[in-house]
């Protein structure tokens, strides 16, 4: 579900009004990419355009135009407008939202929730003019915005896909990478076969799981899933890295440890069976090479850009091939 969706029912809820400030078009260098959100109120943000002097004057207008009840439509240079340094050029929709919208707000978040593709459409002129249609099922881009002189028409997903990522283990790593991964739009199942490990309640947007036998779960991932494995024991991590391996449809296995440690999982996986066009995508140590701490908090630093990395070549392939491998 888009992130500005919730927070908008709330602040509906409360009898504020809204401004949803959409990037639509970016020319030379910006701060953000097309599609980038940020909610305003009166009082509050939620997202951001890229922050500095583009993201001020946004907020501004859009607070300018909370109190006129108006939609708007507004091009920025920022060079020679907003003193900027990238260069480039913005086009920043603003739709308009008031407290008696709450109720077709709400049934956009119960159809966000369905799970086959959702998808909403709205035009905006520069004079202030909004025409929103309603939910429709289909397929397509996640954000999509059609420039005129005066108007932008915009398609947008309101359940975008977000890749599932399987973390086994809750010790001192896997929390710093639970933690770190949270807000980069991965579905989270994190497990654990020891009670107590997990926090309770999990972060918002993971979904915790306290399993005896964590190896069984791997089946009921879904395809494409990527797996981070880093259990407290040794033979629990080569029992869940074969069940993954035993699969053909992941996207990515990772495992923490050095390059003796996959030597050896390498040479008793071989021997349980697993073939070495299997054992080629089994990725350890994890991480970017050129980060060497062992402090939690690097690791997961440096898984979580390893995974942004991969998924980025993904996006721009249009395969889930860049993420396999090492």
């Amino acid at each position: 579900m888009r992130a500005w969706l919730a927070p908008l029912i709330e602040a509906l809820g409360r009898g504020e009004a809204a401004v949803l400030v959409h990037v639509v078009e970016l020319k030379g260098s910006g701060p953000r990419e097309v599609g980038a959100q940020m909610l305003v109120t009166e009082t509050g943000l939620c997202g951001t355009i890229g922050g500095g002097q583009l993201e001020h004057s946004a907020v501004l207008k859009a607070r300018e135009l909370l109190e006129l009840g108006r939609a708007g439509l507004v091009r920025y240079a920022l060079g020679p407008e907003l003193n900027q340094c990238c260069g480039g050029s913005v086009a920043l929709a603003f739709e308009a939202f008031a407290p008696a919208d709450r109720a077709w707000v709400s049934r956009l978040a119960a159809a966000a929730a369905e799970p086959e593709p959702v998808f909403r459409t709205l035009r905006i002129d520069a004079a202030g003019a909004l025409r929103r249609d309603r939910a429709e099922t289909g397929d397509g881009a996640v954000f999509g915005a059609t420039m005129s002189d005066d108007a932008v028409d915009i398609r947008e997903r309101l359940n975008p896909p977000a890749p599932a990522l399987w973390l086994f283990g809750a010790g001192h790593v896997g929390r710093a990478i639970a933690y770190a991964v949270a807000p980069l739009g991965f579905a989270i199942t994190w497990i654990d076969g020891r009670a107590g490990y997990l926090p309770e309640p999990a972060p918002a947007g993971i979904k915790a799981l306290a399993l005896a036998m964590p190896e069984l779960a791997v089946d009921e991932a879904p395809p494409g899933t990527t797996f981070l494995v880093m259990t407290h024991s040794h033979p629990l991590d080569e029992a869940v890295c074969e069940a993954v391996l035993r699969r053909d449809d992941f996207a990515y296995l990772g495992l923490i440890g050095s390059a003796t440690k996959r030597a050896r999982f390498v040479r008793r996986l071989r021997e349980a069976g697993i073939l070495r066009s299997q054992l080629e995508r089994l990725t350890c140590p994890i991480g970017l090479p050129g980060i060497r701490s062992k402090e939690p908090a690097a690791i997961a630093a440096s898984v979580a850009a390893d995974l942004l990395i991969r998924r980025e070549k993904a996006l721009l392939t249009g395969t889930d091939a860049a993420l396999h491998g090492r």
